[in-house]
């Protein structure tokens, strides 16, 4: 695959996860259960195997041996809620004990965490924990109001689930040594973002987030924040590339 091919990948999946009704959204959830369809044999098993939300609202798994390890006769999908752990093993909801040597309890993490529990303090010894009290928020995914000169990369609300972490972190890196090139030539001895700035750009973010899959499409993922909100880049990879070609320092608090 080269470059041009990757590129138009990216615009497909990035326009169905912005726009459930388009038609790269519907393609994709063609795909998704056209591969269903054909590569798992057994009806009962693929109706198990079937979302029940719209594709792309979780991320997609992307794997050519999934449904065929699935399938194997040493393979058994079990759905059925758990009611407790016991000594043999796990038992389910209709009563059925599953007798087990290993289990492994993938528990996922925590996403709002970010930096904590590092103990963050800003101007007038204001704690990150209080600004972050409802939910975390960055302007851009890389400053917050009165933490000057602190900087992120794939911080809140960043393109998480859209394209590729590395491609993010190294657009904004570019964008944040901008910034610290000005404190450099000593121009400035401490910047961050503006509040008006920062309420402005969340509420456009809010609105734009309310549009995508995330929010519509039927999934209580960890995309959303504790809002209720899709917690990630509600753009196209155009727009994040330009708004992080270089600071708009009208936006930003410089002392």
């Amino acid at each position: 695959m080269n470059f041009e091919q990757f590129n138009q990948l990216v615009d497909v999946y990035i326009q169905a996860i912005i726009d459930p009704q388009s038609q790269s959204a519907q393609h994709m959830a063609a795909v998704c259960l056209q591969n269903l369809e054909e590569n798992v044999q057994d009806p009962v098993l693929r109706e198990q195997l079937r979302p029940d939300q719209t594709p792309l609202c979780y991320r997609l798994m992307f794997s050519s041996g999934y449904y065929p390890a699935i399938q194997r006769p040493s393979s058994h999908l079990e759905t059925a809620g758990i009611v407790g752990f016991e000594p043999e093993g796990i038992r389910t909801v209709d009563g059925t004990l599953h007798e087990l040597d290993i289990v492994v309890f993938a528990t996922g993490f925590d996403p709002s965490a970010f930096m904590r529990p590092m103990q963050l303090r800003g101007r007038n010894g204001i704690d990150i924990d209080t600004v972050w009290k409802r939910a975390p928020k960055a302007y851009l995914a890389v400053s917050v109001p009165d933490f000057p000169n602190f900087f992120m990369l794939n911080g809140p609300n960043g393109p998480v689930g859209n394209f590729s972490l590395t491609a993010i972190a190294e657009h904004q890196w570019d964008y944040i040594a901008q910034l610290i090139d000005l404190i450099k030539q000593g121009l400035m001895s401490e910047v961050s973002v503006k509040h008006e700035v920062m309420l402005a750009y969340e509420n456009e973010r809010t609105e734009a987030a309310k549009k995508t899959v995330w929010y519509n499409g039927g999934c209580n993922s960890w995309y959303l924040n504790a809002e209720g909100i899709p917690a990630s880049w509600p753009w196209s990879y155009h727009e994040f590339v330009a708004r992080m070609n270089a600071p708009n320092m009208a936006h930003f608090d410089c002392r």
